[in-house]
């Protein structure tokens, strides 16, 4: 049968429904060939072309295989940084905006089965960001464009610089409190007094004398004043009166420059604690990663399909950290060493007193000892040994962010 012309309605039809996406199953990657309808893929794979291209993938299945996967993660990874760039966006949407391209690389040719894996590869590898959510996955892509990572550090160094500053500050506070404390000496509890109980029954009184009263009793002291000056006689009683008054007076002058020193001192030591607490949530929303695993701590395995249950509930030792979201782990019971991925796992709390590391959030991978456990708040609090805040107590410190540490394993100079 004669194929029809250019502009007959029949081939206009074609060129037309060809020009649209078709189904995805009547779809040959090896030929990349698009069938309309499923008699035309059945006749499709029995052609004399298609079962050549067949001989030739059956010859090293992996090798295609292995190519159509990092076509397809090559063309998936450029749509997303090129449409969302680091916005976090449903993973179905990406996939549904990538496969609008007529000739993309069907994930029925790659490794990959379900949108699903494709999306935990991309997290274990670390090139995005992923999580799910009762909507599905979502995705999130890491820039590691060279540029990208310049403006990143630069940024960082201009944090640290500012940091250092307030660093420098707040020593500066510190030796002004020092030095305030050293001139002032000993602060004295200051006396109080308690209220007297109002009793209703009791008649208030009000006196109201005229101050004239007062310029009158002042009168013959002045006038006595007056005449021992004039006579030459030392009144010793009046010396020793304002002996007594002028200490008086002068211990309230005292006292009131000391309650303004110390309200001085006070109104420091807040401004300080609040920096100190900004400094801290800002490194902590800096150091939380997604990946908590590392070397040397121990762990839980909580899934009973590691091992066919085998090793479910038992804890271990990790030996080796596989690309951030994995780990090489020595079980306790048996000796075995089995990858487990960090899904699988969960932090373990030992007994106040012993080792620990701090996995995530403020204090990242630093040691410390535990100090107590607080099994209301799920949180403990870990007294730091290493790095920037060693020698400080932190509070609150959430179980999913601190780990045993393998006491075999730790050095006890650390401590």
């Amino acid at each position: 049968m004669a194929k029809h012309g250019f502009l007959t309605p029949k081939a206009i039809d074609n060129r037309q429904k060809s020009k649209g996406l078709q189904k995805l199953r009547w779809y040959c990657q090896v030929c990349s060939k698009q069938c309309r309808d499923e008699n035309g893929f059945k006749q499709h794979m029995t052609s004399d072309a298609h079962q050549r291209q067949m001989l030739i993938v059956a010859s090293n299945p992996n090798k295609f295989i292995q190519g159509y996967s990092e076509l397809f993660e090559a063309a998936f990874m450029a749509n997303l940084r090129q449409r969302h760039t680091t916005k976090r966006v449903r993973a179905h949407v990406v996939y549904n905006e990538y496969i609008r391209d007529k000739n993309h690389i069907h994930m029925n040719a790659t490794r990959w089965t379900t949108l699903s894996g494709f999306v935990q590869y991309l997290g274990k590898t670390g090139k995005c960001i992923v999580d799910e959510t009762e909507k599905g996955w979502y995705i999130q892509y890491i820039d590691r464009d060279p540029a990208a990572m310049a403006r990143q550090e630069e940024l960082q160094r201009k944090h640290k610089a500012e940091m250092d500053h307030e660093e420098r500050n707040r020593r500066f506070i510190q030796a002004q409190v020092e030095e305030a404390r050293a001139k002032l000496g000993p602060v004295d509890k200051e006396e109080t007094v308690e209220a007297k109980a109002w009793n209703p029954n009791e008649k208030v009184s009000l006196s109201l004398a005229p101050s004239a009263k007062k310029t009158t009793a002042a009168a013959p002291v002045s006038v006595k004043r007056s005449a021992a000056v004039a006579f030459g006689v030392d009144d010793d009683a009046d010396k020793h009166d304002s002996a007594t008054k002028r200490p008086a007076t002068t211990h309230a002058t005292q006292g009131g420059a000391t309650s303004q020193k110390r309200s001085a001192m006070d109104a420091i030591m807040a401004e300080e604690a609040r920096q100190r607490q900004r400094r801290d949530a800002d490194e902590a929303r800096t150091s939380r990663k997604d990946h908590w695993v590392a070397k040397d701590i121990v762990v839980k395995i909580v899934d009973k399909k590691v091992g066919d249950g085998a090793y479910y509930k038992k804890k271990g030792t990790v030996l080796k950290v596989i690309e951030l979201f994995g780990a090489d782990i020595k079980v306790h019971d048996s000796g075995d060493i089995v990858r487990v991925d960090q899904d699988d796992l969960e932090t373990v709390i030992p007994l106040a007193g012993k080792p620990v590391k701090i996995v995530n959030g403020l204090g990242r991978g630093h040691l410390g000892t535990l100090v107590s456990i607080n099994e209301e708040a799920f949180a403990v609090s870990v007294l730091v040994a290493t790095g920037p805040h060693k020698g400080r107590t932190l509070d609150k410190v959430e179980y999913e962010d601190v780990c045993k540490m393998d006491e075999a394993r730790v050095d006890p100079d650390s401590f």
